[in-house]
């Protein structure tokens, strides 16, 4: 074990572990893979005695899927939702009665994209799971996939871990995936592909090792390697370091103990503050804001307040106290922020002047669209 992964190790005390349902499903009868939950569980209590342990489990729905009948998962929403409905509950159950076996107790958290996006919700959630886990209780935490549409989505689970990782503060983000972890070729298709033990930076180069975008990994999952890498770069900005390793060969406590293989992603020497990390990555935006040249500059160069009279147009509704996308002229995101107008409102006042807003709507309504300290640049 190379010096500075085992100090990145020894080091982590909060833990985010994401488990994906190619590992979570029986693979030949369906249903929760019970001999693997029972054997997690045992890992995660030899880790526990000095780390505190997040779970972000995938699973409902391939659960579900062989309690109803389907070898495929179901195209139609409400069909996955009732298989969520159904898996979510033996799933649990499962957790339960084999993490109970090793002294150990676990509680059930399902979460939408709203308890993100409003900030009080957000706060509340982060303080209740911290006193889960000073109570030692493992948070077993899943998207609520049995009410989940488009609109509250968080996306695929591989997003909620970091979400989770961001929201928790944590030290490390492990991920499980199907593979050995990054490698520089497709594992696949190449036999001389070499296992990348170490990412000092997710760069466009290491993202191109994902492949498609919309690669999808087996019937039953949802992400693909490039939804795992962008969901670890999101972390690994924030200052936490992330570990990509294949849960069907390697469990946790022998990434920390036993040197399993796998890749590691250092995260940045800047930590974000717990404001800039809902503002950056975790929360979902409901609509945007597109900005001028002159604006993007001030934003930039200056870290001013975004003012009306730099707003081009506006993309969907949206209320005020929302978050929204900041773009430039060609659509590409340059920052993120609270804004203090509707976009019915906002509307009306696009590229004038301070002094011309208030003579149209008085002087009760604010000089920025997006308050600088509510405003984060990406």
């Amino acid at each position: 074990m190379s010096e500075l992964r085992k100090k990145i190790l020894d080091e982590a005390r909060r833990i985010v572990i994401k488990i994906g349902s190619s590992i979570l499903v029986d693979p030949k009868q369906g249903g929760v893979n019970i001999r693997y939950i029972a054997a997690l569980a045992d890992s995660v209590a030899k880790l526990s005695i000095d780390k505190e342990i997040v779970i972000v489990t995938s699973g409902a729905v391939g659960t579900g899927m062989a309690k109803l009948g389907y070898e495929k998962k179901p195209a139609v929403i409400p069909e996955k939702q009732a298989c969520a409905a159904v898996g979510q509950i033996e799933l649990m159950h499962t957790y339960s009665e084999e993490f109970a076996k090793c002294n150990m107790s676990v509680g059930q958290i399902l979460l939408s994209a709203e308890d993100f996006r409003s900030r009080d919700r957000y706060k509340n959630l982060q303080n209740m799971i911290k006193v889960m886990l000073a109570k030692k209780i493992v948070p077993i935490i899943n998207e609520n996939d049995s009410l989940a549409t488009a609109e509250i989505k968080v996306g695929d689970n591989d997003k909620l871990s970091s979400d989770v990782a961001l929201f928790l503060d944590a030290d490390l983000l492990l991920i499980f995936t199907d593979e050995d972890g990054l490698f520089d070729a497709n594992p696949k298709t190449n036999p001389n592909a070499r296992l990348l033990r170490f990412v000092p930076e997710i760069n466009s180069e290491i993202m191109a090792l994902a492949g498609k975008p919309d690669a999808a990994g087996s019937a039953v999952s949802t992400g693909g390697m490039y939804s795992k890498l962008k969901s670890i770069r999101a972390v690994v900005k924030s200052g936490c370091n992330a570990f990509l390793a294949n849960g069907k060969r390697v469990f946790p406590h022998q990434v920390f103990y036993e040197n399993a293989p796998g890749t590691l992603f250092t995260g940045s020497s800047k930590k974000l503050s717990s404001r800039q990390r809902w503002l950056s990555f975790v929360s979902t935006p409901r609509g945007a804001v597109v900005i001028d040249a002159g604006g993007c500059k001030a934003l930039r160069e200056k870290h001013s307040s975004l003012l009306p009279v730099g707003v081009i147009s506006v993309q969907k509704h949206f209320d005020q106290g929302d978050l929204v996308n900041v773009l430039d002229e060609s659509g590409t995101p340059i920052a993120r922020g609270i804004s203090k107008y509707d976009s019915e409102t906002l509307k009306l006042v696009l590229r004038k002047k301070t002094a011309d807003v208030h003579a149209l709507l008085g002087n009760k309504v604010p000089d920025e669209v997006i308050h600088k300290n509510d405003l984060v640049i990406m």
